[in-house]
């Protein structure tokens, strides 16, 4: 199949080649990670790497099953070309045990540039942190977001487009079905069963696969609404599953481990302090939200808002709910700029904001924010109304979906 360009991700490994650093791509299963480093190694060919000099393996193929950090090694140095100069290119390295023993003493004995996949976050952080403390990078792959999704199919931007990119999300082997519906389901029901067998199950010893899918059930369900484990526990109890509040909040961290689900935590937006409890969760892809819970209809607000969190995250903000005594915002999103200065948006996000109680309502929490550094934004859906009010701009969601980073630039 042909490999569909994705620069941003491609340019930012480029950018750090042969910088002496070992690159860590990170993300869910079937985001695009393999198909990054085979972009990476299709461009290090083109750049004229000899390919006796491009070690790459997926670790997930069948020959590579029962290798472990010793045989990693050697199989990897056996191949390392004359000379100098080589490219080390492992897919889902977290499935050798010990491997950051292999890649600490090939990142020692080898003249090589190193890169990573891997798609457990606990797994990585925590053989990270051994052998390769400040001797590494790592960059965070995503499903495709909605202006990826349009250059990926080549449709152009519109209400029915944006449907089916909020129906099965932009996971590329989705994406890849079309307007097979049938396929899709399919594909997302596989997906999500691969991640929990594969970087969940195991390492969380579940016994009860039924407790840990319902959870992960009701997250999908009130994404955009604060989470209290507490009621997620009743709620097992009334179904007759009775699961401790301890082993719900691990549950909860597989999810996010496995990049299935994202925390934006509860902050008190004058005195900059985390709140405790009450955080928000949101689906890294909206297809597997969907697939979830079963395709349901109704309601659109939660999956604009899901939307809109996933690109804040791929743009490289840090997001928070903000909280005002009795007021909420919905995003605080903060990033650094190359000059290091700090930039902050307040973001709410509504379908529609024509009803007059609608819009009261969404602008309310911006009259608190007096002397608050930072732009101010509600993105909708709405083709009229938009514009500037009361230092509020207005946006149509769309226009700034596709707007890339220009559209979140803005003076505080």
């Amino acid at each position: 199949m042909e490999l569909k360009p994705r620069p941003m991700y491609l340019d930012k490994l480029l950018a750090l080649r042969d910088n002496g650093l070992i690159k860590v791509i990170t993300g869910m299963r079937r985001c695009g990670k393999s198909s990054l480093l085979a972009l990476l190694e299709q461009r290090l060919t083109q750049d004229g790497v000899d390919r006796e000099h491009i070690i790459a393996i997926n670790l997930e193929e069948f020959e590579y099953a029962d290798y472990d950090a010793e045989r990693l090694h050697r199989h990897i140095a056996e191949r390392l070309g004359k000379g100098g100069g080589n490219y080390i290119l492992l897919d889902e390295v977290q499935l050798v045990d010990g491997w950051e023993r292999a890649v600490n003493a090939l990142r020692v004995e080898a003249d090589a540039d190193i890169y990573l996949t891997g798609s457990n976050a606990h797994l990585l952080s925590s053989q990270l942190s051994t052998l390769l403390s400040g001797r590494y990078v790592q960059i965070g792959v995503f499903p495709l977001t909605y202006s990826e999704f349009l250059d990926y199919t080549g449709q152009a931007s519109s209400g029915e487009a944006f449907t089916r990119y909020t129906t099965y999300g932009g996971l590329p082997p989705v994406v890849d079905q079309g307007t097979n519906q049938a396929l899709a389901r399919t594909v997302l029901s596989g997906i999500y069963d691969t991640i929990f067998v594969r970087d969940i199950a195991q390492h969380l010893q579940i016994r009860n696969p039924l407790v840990f899918n319902d959870v992960a059930r009701y997250l999908a369900d009130v994404a955009g609404s604060p989470v209290s484990v507490t009621k997620i526990e009743h709620r097992l109890k009334s179904a007759r599953r009775p699961t401790a509040n301890e082993t719900i909040e691990r549950y909860i961290s597989g999810l996010m481990d496995a990049f299935l689900f994202y925390r934006a935590q509860r902050i008190n937006v004058r005195g900059g302090d985390y709140l405790q409890g009450l955080s928000k969760y949101y689906p890294s892809d909206p297809g597997i939200r969907n697939m979830l819970l079963g395709f349901p209809g109704g309601d659109f607000g939660p999956l604009l808002e899901n939307v809109v969190h996933n690109e804040l995250r791929v743009r490289g903000y840090s997001i928070q709910v903000g909280k005002m005594d009795d007021l909420e915002i919905d995003f605080v999103a903060t990033r650094l700029r190359d000059d290091m200065s700090v930039e902050r948006m307040f973001i709410q996000v509504s379908a529609s904001i024509l009803d007059k109680g609608t819009r009261e309502r969404e602008f309310a929490p911006f009259a608190r924010l007096a002397g608050v550094p930072g732009r101010r934004m509600i993105l909708t859906l709405d083709t009229f109304g938009l514009g500037t009010t009361d230092g509020v701009e207005v946006v149509n969601a769309l226009d700034w979906l596709t707007s890339g980073n220009e559209a979140s630039r803005g003076a505080d």
